[in-house]
């Protein structure tokens, strides 16, 4: 085969796929597909079999698609939780250190008339007071959340296990899950 009609084949393949995917994704059956394929691409012929093995290569693609599209945005969200985690590390030092804290007081005497009661300043004190850093372990706090959520997207944890004996109602299964408290499990359970 030539490269030109090696072309022409790529293309009449994606023109197919083209049209096979809008009409698929609409929920046409594989016969509608085939002769709407036939008709606006004026084939002669066009098997049923080619038309599923389209369906699947374009479900494949998707497929591929949405696994892409899940690594992206996983990574995206690492990406995240570490630029929040890098920040919060640098408050945490920040926190650590000693500083200044200095207050200025003003004393006055209201004015009347003119000023439109306001006060005129006869005397400004400042206050100077050395504070003592120990860290805020809010950052710290923050920062083991951040890591756990990092951990719950990596898949790090074991899922829940639940051992449930006893009598068992759909109202205590939903108690025991925390999906209903029991104030809503007592009106459930005596409706008036």
């Amino acid at each position: 085969m030539s490269k030109p009609q090696q072309q022409r084949r790529n293309q009449l393949k994606i023109a197919r796929l083209e049209i096979v995917s809008q009409m698929y994704l609409r929920q046409y059956s594989v016969r509608q597909i085939r002769a709407e394929v036939m008709k606006r691409l004026d084939l002669k012929t066009y098997s049923t079999a080619t038309v599923q093995s389209d369906i699947k290569t374009i479900l494949e693609e998707l497929q591929q698609q949405r696994l892409d599209n899940a690594e992206y945005a996983l990574q995206l969200e690492l990406e995240r939780i570490d630029e929040t985690c890098r920040e919060l590390w640098e408050q945490w030092e920040k926190s650590k250190e000693d500083y200044v804290k200095t207050m200025k007081k003003r004393k006055g005497v209201p004015q009347f008339g003119d000023e439109g009661g306001k006060s005129k300043t006869t005397q400004i004190e400042n206050q100077e007071s050395t504070i003592v850093g120990f860290g805020d372990v809010a950052y710290i706090a923050e920062i083991r959340k951040q890591l756990q959520e990092r951990r719950k997207l990596l898949g790090l944890y074991a899922p829940e296990k639940k051992e449930v004996s006893g009598e068992l109602s759909f109202a205590n299964l939903l108690m025991e899950s925390g999906k209903l408290d029991d104030a809503e499990a007592h009106s459930t359970e005596f409706p008036v």
